[in-house]
């Protein structure tokens, strides 16, 4: 799988490394692709459980509950996404990739311990301290190792990997619970249980990246270690000068929301309707996954066939067509009756392909524009938008859940991806989206 090319750098399946990128760090990327999204879906897999069990939220307040949440969430990362991005070109990726998946340990260990709806809060606080952490190092170091014109094709195959994750750490926590009380444990000493071994695979995780990631800064990283003001600053510049930064940023907006409103809605969806038809809290967590796990089952082989265009069409366009996929994908859960029936099956699988290309339309734009002196910062500030994208997208999604319907969050990200599609083309035709070389 290992080819040298004239200028240094391994061919690592159908991706040009960049040089001094090794083997075992291309492999480590791998892994971290794999467990990263799959662990920062986790917490929503398990909220709803924690909501009812541990703290006896009633279901018709939930989806609220869930918006507060995100809101603590999404308050967190808005503070320290920007920071992270610069510490990371200042420190190294590896570093604070590490510290991230510790912090992660920490969060998970801690959320079902609480007695408050408050305390709850601070756990997810500290759990989205790892989360910021850890998402942006893995945008960052995809576009580190690979080279510009295969950014694409290491994006999907890490969009692979992620979509992997999240079908198996989702279901893997989903049935723990369920386990754990038919073996005698009582819902909440369950729910600990689960907890503790998934904050025991984030310590793991933390280990195997320290181990296998590259070491030290980015070959160009700066010396003059300007202050984190100006690092955040050079982000804004950057966009100014760029459209398709500006259009980037705002994509991260809406596209990192596609991903929260699925794990918080579509998850909070399935258990509601199965405990409304008689099961315990264990039984409709496991059940109600399933709309989850076909969405995220579908998202797993979709970026197979958008690889290759992602690479050779114009980014611009391509980052349109993408999100207008998001926004017929998302639309179609208007048509869903019952989450649970098999005649919403293909709804969902609609969904999890418009979730996944709206994800890499915006990851793969970012990581071919972002440019190498101020990436990190660049990145930081993509992550940054798209916190803010996930606080108001989620919060307004809980009240939407609870007053209008639990379709209703999902036509809110539809018609915002429809318009990043409509910005993407008129930027496109305005001459400002260059072509990709092939």
């Amino acid at each position: 799988m290992s080819k040298l090319s004239e200028t240094g750098g391994r061919r690592f399946g159908p991706v040009w490394l960049e040089p001094g990128v090794s083997f075992g760090h291309a492999w480590s990327l791998m892994y971290a692709a794999f467990v990263t999204i799959g662990i920062a879906t986790g917490i929503a897999a398990m909220t709803p459980y924690i909501l009812t069990a541990n703290l006896g939220i009633p279901e018709e307040d939930q989806g609220k509950t869930l918006g507060t949440l995100a809101l603590w969430q999404e308050i967190a990362l808005i503070v320290v996404y920007g920071p992270i991005g610069a510490l990371a070109d200042r420190l190294g990726r590896r570093v604070v990739y590490v510290a991230g998946f510790l912090a992660l340990a920490t969060g998970y260990f801690l959320y079902p311990y609480a007695d408050t709806l408050q305390e709850l809060g601070w756990y997810r606080v500290i759990y989205a301290v790892g989360i910021g952490a850890a998402t942006s190092m893995l945008a960052t170091v995809i576009a580190d190792y690979s080279r510009e014109e295969d950014r694409g094709k290491l994006t999907a195959l890490c969009g692979f990997l992620n979509g992997l994750g999240v079908v198996i750490v989702t279901l893997f926590i989903g049935k723990l619970p369920a386990i754990f009380v038919a073996n005698g444990m009582t819902e909440i000493e369950a729910g600990r249980m689960a907890m503790a071994l998934v904050a025991g695979v984030c310590a793991v995780s933390a280990f195997v990246l320290m181990l296998g990631l590259k070491k030290g800064k980015p070959e160009n990283a700066r010396t003059d270690k300007p202050g984190i003001a100006r690092l955040l600053g050079e982000g804004i510049s950057v966009a100014k000068s760029n459209p398709r930064i500006a259009l980037a940023y705002a994509s991260a907006f809406v596209a990192r929301g596609d991903l929260a409103i699925v794990g918080l809605f579509a998850i909070a969806w399935g258990k509601t309707a199965a405990i409304q038809s008689g099961m315990s809290t264990a039984e409709a967590l496991e059940k109600g996954l399933v709309p989850f796990i076909i969405a995220q089952s579908a998202a797993l082989f979709w970026p197979a066939f958008i690889a290759v265009p992602l690479d050779r069409i114009n980014r611009t366009v391509a980052l349109g067509l993408t999100m207008l996929i998001g926004a017929i994908g998302y639309g179609a859960l208007y048509f869903v009756k019952d989450p649970l029936a098999t005649a919403s099956i293909g709804f969902f699988v609609l969904l999890g392909i418009g979730q996944i290309s709206a994800f890499l339309g915006a990851q793969t734009m970012i990581s071919k524009e972002a440019p190498e002196a101020f990436r990190g910062s660049v990145i930081g500030l993509f992550n940054l938008s798209g916190a803010i994208g996930i606080l108001i997208l989620s919060y307004a999604g809980g009240w939407l859940f609870d007053q209008v319907g639990p379709w209703a969050p999902f036509m809110l990200v539809g018609a915002l991806n429809l318009v990043i599609a409509l910005w993407s083309f008129a930027l496109a035709l305005s001459g400002h989206g260059k072509p990709v070389k092939a």
